[in-house]
């Protein structure tokens, strides 16, 4: 391998981009493996099928098709090599925010509980290793975290990534949905060094329109961690796309 690149952030530059420059003149000639379809349109930036053409990348193996886009065909015309779809489904997985925007039009909604064995919700539920998953696995791999204000007033939470992770992203956006402003001006997510990273919602919004308002500043996943008003109203909304519930004693 020579090199390798992600997308770090919203409207920063594709993951293609940031590889090549890193690989300068020993991109020519090379195989560019990448998870997602190489983008041929105008956005936030320019088309990564132009990046690739000036880089002289001699053959292309992609992931998941990203519907509309004609990278693939651009670049075949162009005399590259072009292989794909492959292993679509873990691909698509690996960007199901990115598709759920292109296709439900909101981001992509994980709900998280966590309770005893009895049912209850209440002390320390989880244990050391549960936390260390949900943190790797979890809070690493979604774009923000969400809690309603009632959480933060009771537990103080910081709501980021205190265990080691293998992704390369930086601790998510925290969303607090606080319409009757209970939350204390030195709470741990106001004033902590991700405090610029806090969205406090003070509308009292229904979800749809709440996630329409997260996709309008980049948020293309979202965590949902608690507590149990917030989880009633997701649920209830029909905007879950996938719930996980830890067990502890």
């Amino acid at each position: 391998m020579i090199t390798e690149g992600w997308h770090e952030e919203f409207g920063g530059p594709h993951a293609e981009t940031v590889a090549l420059r890193k690989a300068g003149d020993l991109a020519r000639g090379a195989t560019l493996y990448v998870n997602l379809e190489p983008c041929c349109h105008e956005g936030k930036q320019p088309p990564c099928t132009d990046a690739i053409l000036r880089a002289g990348i001699r053959e292309v193996i992609f992931g998941a098709r990203d519907a509309g886009n004609k990278g693939a065909d651009i670049l075949r015309g162009r005399g590259l090599e072009v292989t794909g779809p492959i292993m679509e489904a873990t691909c698509r997985r690996l960007n199901r925010g990115f598709f759920s925007l292109l296709e439900n039009g909101r981001p992509w909604v994980t709900l998280k509980k966590a309770m005893k064995k009895d049912g209850s919700i209440h002390g320390k539920i989880t244990s050391e290793e549960q936390d260390r998953w949900a943190h790797a696995r979890l809070r690493a791999t979604h774009d923000a975290i969400l809690v309603g204000a009632g959480t933060v007033v009771a537990d103080d939470p910081k709501l980021n990534i205190r265990y080691p992770s293998p992704s390369p992203n930086p601790s998510p956006h925290r969303i607090i949905l606080d319409p009757h402003k209970k939350i204390p001006k030195d709470a741990a997510v106001l004033t902590d060094t991700d405090a610029p990273r806090t969205l406090i919602i003070h509308e009292k919004l229904p979800i749809p329109d709440l996630l329409a308002r997260l996709k309008e500043v980049g948020i293309t996943s979202l965590l949902v961690e608690g507590g149990e008003s917030v989880w009633k109203s997701f649920e209830e909304s029909g905007c879950i796309d996938e719930e996980i519930i830890l067990v502890g004693n």
